[in-house]
């Protein structure tokens, strides 16, 4: 073991990136003093004449000496917000993520019996659960809302942009109100939400942001040029996030689902529906829960993926 006995706080910043860390002597059992350097994650513990012990670690800047404090373990609170969530694929991230520890915001712009259920299911794995009322194409809204959410439940680590619309036309039959309408909501709505919470992470040292895209982003499916473009602005916004706010520990990606079990599948007419899965070399829908699946990878142990479009179809767009 040994003790700190003096530290400084170090910031590099080369634009448009910020580098933190602390510098300081520790001193160990047989009074031999050492410079050490101390991750960023440990600041708010930093104090003169600490515990901890000393390792060496091989950084990208060559082998350093670390001081690693010893301090309580603080049983970390989980609270993720899901957008969209009181059916389908929201529904599902929505559970599984209350299964595995978190308190669970489910927003939408009302609260059907789908959206009871699912609160009432998440309670029973003892988290809590809360209905957070906004329309995320409306940034007054979302603001107050994820405002509501931090002192309901505690600061936001994962927030999940799931909302969406479609409103289907071939581009001669869509009206200017029908293509504003689903980049308002599907597109919008990612930026609205993302903006208010990203404060909020960078206070709490980080995070996770979890856009939801499409496989028609990719492929370019009839009838949806608004639902295609929406999609694919959340891409591009996607890659935007994750390059600005990595620095702050944030990281932000994306999913692609292909043809979920979901309303909106089961809209497509049977024929159509039958030729769709016949090219999907897994021959069959994916279910929402398998979506699910996903997304709680990333928002647990995704600490290394950042900015990326993951596809999930069964091969179907390969």
């Amino acid at each position: 073991m040994a003790k700190l006995i003096s530290f400084s706080l170090v910031s590099i910043v080369p634009p448009p990136f910020k580098t933190e860390y602390a510098v300081g002597i520790a001193e160990d059992g047989k009074g031999n003093r050492m410079p050490v350097r101390i991750e960023k994650n440990f600041f708010d513990s930093l104090k003169i004449g600490m515990s901890g012990r000393v390792e060496k670690k091989v950084t990208d800047f060559g082998e350093l000496t670390f001081f690693i404090p010893e301090i309580e373990k603080k049983i970390e609170k989980k609270v993720a917000l899901i957008t969209g969530a009181t059916r389908g694929i929201g529904r599902a991230i929505a559970i599984e993520l209350a299964n595995r520890g978190y308190d669970v915001a489910i927003n939408d712009v009302e609260l059907p019996d789908e959206g009871k259920e699912a609160i009432k299911s998440i309670e029973t794995f003892g988290r809590k659960a809360i209905f957070a009322q906004a329309d995320v194409s409306k940034y007054t809204e979302v603001e107050q809302m994820v405002n509501s959410v931090q002192e309901k439940l505690g600061t936001i680590k994962v927030l999940v942009n799931n909302a969406g619309i479609n409103v289907d036309k071939l581009i001669t039959n869509m009206q200017p109100e029908d293509w504003q309408k689903v980049i308002d909501v599907n597109l919008t709505g990612v930026f609205n939400c993302t903006k208010a919470v990203i404060p909020h992470m960078i206070d709490a040292g980080g995070g996770k942001i979890i856009n939801m895209s499409s496989q028609g982003a990719l492929d370019g499916p009839i009838g949806q040029a608004n639902y295609a473009a929406a999609k694919g602005g959340v891409t591009a916004l996607t890659k935007v996030v994750a390059r600005e706010y990595a620095q702050y520990n944030i990281l932000c990606n994306a999913l692609a689902p292909g043809c979920i079990h979901t309303r909106m599948t089961d809209s497509i007419p049977p024929g159509q529906l039958k030729e769709r899965i016949y090219q999907i070399p897994l021959g069959r829908r994916g279910e929402p829960e398998e979506v699910a699946k996903l997304v709680a990878f990333l928002a647990e142990e995704g600490n290394y993926i950042n900015g990326q479009l993951l596809l999930i179809n069964a091969g179907e767009y390969l």
